[in-house]
């Protein structure tokens, strides 16, 4: 008798996507079963991404058809469609939001020190252009794979050109990235993940980002020279599928990486997405703000302002729920003014959805 099998989600991904590995490995780690799948073409002929109305990675097609974007609000959405399976969010509602909040943090900033990294040096750019084209489009003859990275290394150069001064911001970026790597070793020295002894999904979301730097040349060169045990954890978030572990109790301190990592979101982070929000609510093309010190000049970026409203309406989600430490915590690493729903402002909060959300960064 012939088998038939019964539909799956299927992950429309690809090489050197930081938020495709995400996905993968946070359908990994709750055991849903899915297809990875890399479109074929995906840089020329879109196909499947196409007509999906999709125009970037990573896609899910859920059993019933219907194409969702953007991992957070995927995973966000298994949550209700699997609940009680292996969740990727903290029970205690305090440790949820934080979870959410350094899931962000990589999401919204880690990625501008990977792409920073990724499109700098000759050595990065001829590596990464080279292993993501290969990974599109497998079998080809060398003159006209040759031809087609090279307008692949073109393209993205030039449109993370137009993004902003990278010259300006690549001090304050090159030193959070070894700030990330370092909450990372600090961490592991009493915890295996971010709130206890299962993947969150801020470990996910770091993964995804960090899953790229631990490969690209010069990023994975200092993580290999300064950051061996978080090297080893990148590679371990790939696929924790067989791990079994209980999240943090309420009454444990946090872990000592989740505290630098909110010193990072107090301090750079949260910062730099106000700062955005307001060019957005201003109609300013650009970001131009300083943090720590250093100057930050970026384009205004419409999704990230959503993702702020997404993080303001989920603390006060949490704040609901109850979780009564919340507030001094983050007070504590100056993130709780940054993250208040000012007068008049919970109507126009418009938080992203799996369903209708676009990137507009050029990140794929």
């Amino acid at each position: 008798m012939t088998q038939v099998e019964q539909p799956r989600y299927r992950i429309l991904g690809g090489p050197g996507s930081p938020y495709s590995l995400k996905l993968r490995a946070a359908f990994r780690s709750r055991r849903i079963p899915h297809n990875w799948i890399v479109p074929p073409g995906y840089l020329g002929t879109a196909g499947e991404l196409k007509a999906a109305g999709k125009g970037m990675i990573p896609v899910l097609q859920t059993p019933e058809g219907s194409y969702w974007a953007d991992s957070t609000p995927i995973i966000l959405n298994l949550e209700e469609r699997h609940p009680g399976q292996r969740s990727l969010l903290p029970d205690d509602p305090a440790d949820r939001f934080l979870s959410l909040l350094l899931e962000d943090l990589a999401d919204e900033w880690l990625v501008l020190c990977l792409f920073d990294f990724r499109w700098d040096a000759e050595l990065d750019q001829a590596f990464c252009a080279r292993r993501q084209i290969a990974g599109w489009l497998g079998a080809m003859p060398s003159e006209q794979f040759g031809q087609i990275v090279e307008q692949f290394r073109v393209r993205q150069t030039g449109v993370l050109a137009r993004m902003g001064d990278r010259t300006v911001n690549r001090p304050l970026l090159r030193s959070t990235y070894r700030e990330v790597l370092d909450a990372i070793e600090a961490q592991i020295e009493g915890s295996r993940f971010m709130f206890g002894g299962r993947p969150s999904i801020a470990d996910i979301g770091l993964f995804g980002q960090l899953s790229q730097l631990a490969i690209d040349p010069t990023p994975s060169a200092i993580m290999r020279e300064h950051a061996i045990r978080a090297y080893q954890w990148v590679q371990d978030l790939d696929d924790t599928s067989g791990i079994e572990g209980e999240w943090r109790t309420p009454d444990e301190p946090l872990g000592p990486g989740v505290e630098r990592l909110l010193t990072l979101c107090g301090e750079v982070f949260l910062p730099f997405m106000v700062a955005n929000a307001a060019a957005i609510g201003a109609g300013e093309p650009e970001v131009h703000t300083e943090l720590r010190g250093l100057p930050m000049v970026t384009r205004a970026n419409r999704y990230k302002a959503r993702c702020l409203a997404s993080l303001k309406l989920a603390l006060a989600e949490a704040l609901e729920k109850g979780a009564p430490g919340l507030e001094q915590t983050l007070r504590n690493y100056d993130c709780w003014d940054l993250l208040q729903i000012r007068p008049g402002e919970a109507d126009g909060l418009e938080p992203v959805s799996a369903e209708t959300s676009q990137r507009d960064t050029p990140f794929g």
